[in-house]
């Protein structure tokens, strides 16, 4: 094991360090997915929260938004929204 670490060293780092890269841009990738997500929960919410009232579609965007931005792991700050979004009246 040791000769092949010997022998292959570069290409072995040169591997690491494009896996360490690709993970990096996948993380980035995520980050910038939940801060679009927040943003469109944010507007819908903003857009319905003087009238206490929710179209249909928005409240369903609401919801496909939120699962989504669970699924990658995003804050409890969303989850209040929707919980408020939900009381809200249905239009």
């Amino acid at each position: 094991m040791l000769k092949f670490i010997t022998t292959y060293w570069v290409q072995l780092v040169f591997l690491a360090s494009i896996l360490l890269a690709f993970t990096k841009a996948i993380l980035w990738l995520i980050e910038g997915v939940k801060c679009s997500l927040r943003n469109d929960i944010l507007q819908i919410y903003d857009s319905c929260k003087e009238q206490k009232e929710i179209h249909r579609y928005d409240l369903e965007a609401i919801e496909l938004s939120s699962n989504l931005y669970f699924k990658l792991k995003g804050n409890s700050f969303v989850e209040d929204i929707v919980k408020e979004v939900r009381t809200y009246k249905k239009v």
